[in-house]
């Protein structure tokens, strides 16, 4: 902790010392440290003038760190922007220098070319030279007798020669009787044309000699390397290339990443429909349970039933298998989809409607007194009560094996739903199907009424599995559960 001594204002200390001390003491008054250790206690004081010392010393790190900070930081930019001016001298050169290699292949071409052109002109001029000559030859070699057709010849010759004087362009395109005439034309200005080709073949060495010490130049110089002319000349072709791969690159990683939230979504999709299979299995799954029926027995054979199945078998790739998340999650909901349909379709047959829609139930399944002797007996189903002539319909889908008078049952329809399950329907005041006639849930097979053993008007609802009579109120709970969504 640190105590302050505060001096009043008329302290004899204060009488000895300068305006300067007494400001410092105003700024910085005598401070004592007590530290404190165990049962131990130690004072620390610190004066006027060591306070002072502190934070002048405080100040002036303070500022030598500001002021060296801010010069690297300065020399640090300066540095960076040297950089990026030598990097576009760099870049600049180099593009330069391709340019001039390429200006130098352009020239050895062009020279060739006109050296091609010069020799092609020259042999058309010699052509043309010994034309004239030969046609000379043959005007000397004129008879006397052709004298005036010789003449009439030579002026029109004459008249050709002195407008190609006047036209060099025509001068090798007629006939001369001064031969030599049109000859010394040709000549001279082929001499010209040679004196121009030449002046051009050697402003063109210049320039390729001058191209050749500036690319000779740059391989002696330190500033670019050695390679850089070949590298800049393909640059275009391989930025090209290059921003062609980028943008493709960038396609192609904008679509992986498109596919990506569509697996993420799908792999959300996945989960959450096999969530709601494995919810809506597990309440089928345990609505059926309260019938007593082994539920995976009668799937099985519900299955082989309904299912034609076979062909050779072929192992799986265990690794086509489990490729990923999302055909392990597709090959898990596609499971819960089979088990859900499965069940969906054993839903169908197993009785679990109720055969009429409003009843009373007038006597229950097991142990009852009789209606007609007040002794106790076996109830093998429920009596149902309702009014008379009152629709009865099939609880589940089935084949009716028997529609007929059965003794104490009177009217009896019975239907086989297979997987060993048959509901009985008795006392039926009228029955409205058949032997052999194929029935779904909910389809009307005859009219409530009292035929038979029976003291009124209901139906006696029976249902057994393998022969087994079951109590029918356990199929009814269960298709409450079921069906009440």
């Amino acid at each position: 902790m640190f105590s302050g001594k505060r001096l009043s204002k008329f302290d004899p200390q204060e009488r000895g010392l300068s305006r300067l001390q007494k400001h410092l003491q105003r700024f910085f008054p005598e401070r004592q440290l007590i530290v404190r250790s165990g049962e131990r206690m130690r004072t620390l004081r610190l004066s006027t003038n060591r306070q002072a010392v502190m934070a002048a010393l405080l100040a002036i790190v303070g500022g030598w760190t500001l002021l060296s900070s801010s010069l690297v930081m300065n020399h640090t930019e300066m540095i960076r922007a040297k950089n990026t001016e030598i990097k576009d001298a760099r870049m600049g050169y180099e593009q330069l220098l391709a340019q001039v290699s390429i200006y130098k292949s352009r020239v050895s071409e062009l020279t060739g070319e006109l050296e091609s052109s010069y020799v092609q002109s020259l042999a058309v001029v010699e052509r043309e030279s010994d034309l004239l000559k030969q046609k000379a030859a043959e005007l000397a070699e004129q008879s006397p007798g052709k004298a005036p057709a010789k003449k009439n010849l030579v002026a029109r010759i004459k008249e050709k020669a002195k407008e190609a004087i006047k036209d060099s362009t025509n001068a090798l395109t007629g006939d001369s009787d001064n031969v030599e005439l049109a000859l010394d034309k040709a000549k001279l200005e082929r001499t010209h044309a040679d004196a121009d080709r030449q002046s051009i073949l050697n402003e063109l060495a210049d320039l390729e000699s001058s191209m050749v010490e500036v690319v000779d130049h740059h391989t002696k110089t330190p500033f670019i390397a050695t390679d850089g002319l070949e590298i800049r000349q393909v640059a275009l072709e391989r930025d090209l290339a290059i921003s062609e791969r980028d943008a493709l690159n960038g396609k192609v990683d904008e679509l992986e990443g498109q596919i990506r939230e569509m697996e993420s979504n799908q792999l959300l999709l996945y989960h959450r429909f096999t969530e709601v299979a494995e919810s809506k299995i597990a309440s089928i799954e345990s609505s059926l349970s309260v019938t007593g029926l082994d539920v995976d027995l009668l799937v099985r054979q519900q299955q082989r039933r309904s299912r034609g199945q076979g062909g050779p078998f072929v192992p799986v790739n265990a690794s086509t298998m489990n490729s990923g998340p999302l055909e392990e999650s597709l090959n898990r909901l596609n499971g819960q989809m089979d088990r859900l349909s499965d069940l969906q379709v054993l839903l169908q047959q197993i009785p679990l409607d109720a055969p009429l829609e409003k009843f009373d139930l007038n006597s229950g399944f097991g142990v009852r007194k009789d209606p007609f002797t007040g002794q106790f007996a076996q109830h093998l189903g429920l009596d149902m009560g309702a009014k008379y002539k009152t629709n009865i319909t099939a609880t589940g889908d089935g084949k009716v094996i028997y529609a007929d008078w059965e003794g104490n049952y009177g009217r009896l329809v019975v239907i086989d739903h297979g997987l060993g399950l048959v509901t009985k329907f008795g006392h039926l005041a009228k029955i409205l199907v058949k032997k052999g006639d194929v029935v779904t849930r909910g389809t009307v097979i005859g009219q409530l009424g009292c035929s038979g053993r029976c003291t009124g008007p209901h139906v006696h609802y029976e249902v057994h599995h393998n022969g087994k009579p079951i109590n029918p109120l356990k199929f009814l709970k269960a298709g409450s559960d079921v069906f009440k969504g």
